[in-house]
């Protein structure tokens, strides 16, 4: 629900159907409060999810962006407790560029992932293009590269419509 005075309030809640009755199935809540102004916003959400798969988690996130005159910045932590195994943190940090010849410029890097202190972080790099062929049409060409055990490079190409 998003309130006149820029702050906005989400949630969800998502189960699974066990296909056997003695089978527990996966459960999760979420809720998110944010607010945007002009030049900057902040969101906070939360999780809970119950997996019956790979174990019970709580997860908090902070996201945030400001806009200056020629870009803006964009960044965010996750912090990730699981029942079983220690507190895992991921993050990410983006920086937007409007006006760079007819489109816009975008790049970002962040954490696959989220990790424990003890573990080997990877991390996941992006930059993309935005320009509007026409009115109604504009294309974002995009290339990103995933680190793991094996790294992947992708590249991708978005269509917009309008009408």
């Amino acid at each position: 629900y998003a309130f006149d005075n820029g702050v906005s309030f989400a949630g969800g809640i998502s189960s699974t159907e066990s296909a056997v009755l003695t089978k527990e199935g996966d459960d999760a809540y979420a809720v998110e409060i944010a607010y945007a102004a002009d030049d900057y916003g902040l969101a906070v959400a939360y999780s809970n999810v119950e997996d019956a798969t790979n174990g019970d988690y709580t997860a908090w996130g902070l996201n945030g962006y400001y806009a200056f005159d020629a870009f803006t910045v964009s960044a965010g932590v996750e912090s990730k407790d699981p029942e079983t195994t220690a507190t895992e943190e991921g993050y990410f940090l983006g920086l937007s560029f409007p006006e760079v010849g007819p489109g816009s410029f975008d790049i970002g890097m962040g954490t696959s992932d989220t990790y424990a202190d003890s573990a080997t972080e990877y991390y996941t790099y992006e930059a993309s293009y935005t320009y509007p062929v026409n009115d109604g049409l504009t294309i974002t060409p995009g290339v990103f590269i995933k680190e793991g055990t094996t790294d992947n490079t992708g590249f991708v190409v978005k269509s917009s419509f309008s009408f």
